[in-house]
């Protein structure tokens, strides 16, 4: 799926870019519930999951990290 590219008044290309987003949420989420299935007892890593979301949503929409 190709996104459309915005661009400022001037013409200039922005650097908001949604796949790249989505990308980053995933291998976030990816990595830190996989930290949680080896570190942490089955129950605990099972209830991690829900901070593991909101820490992953938040590095990929809302930091303006990427």
């Amino acid at each position: 799926m190709d996104f459309p590219t915005a661009f400022s008044p001037r013409g200039e290309p922005l650097a908001y870019n949604p796949l790249m987003e989505r990308k980053v949420f995933w291998a976030v989420f990816i990595l830190l519930g996989l930290v949680a299935d080896f570190l942490l007892p089955l129950w605990w890593g099972i209830a991690a999951t829900i901070p593991i979301v909101f820490i992953a949503w938040w590095v990929a929409y809302r930091s303006e990290w990427f």
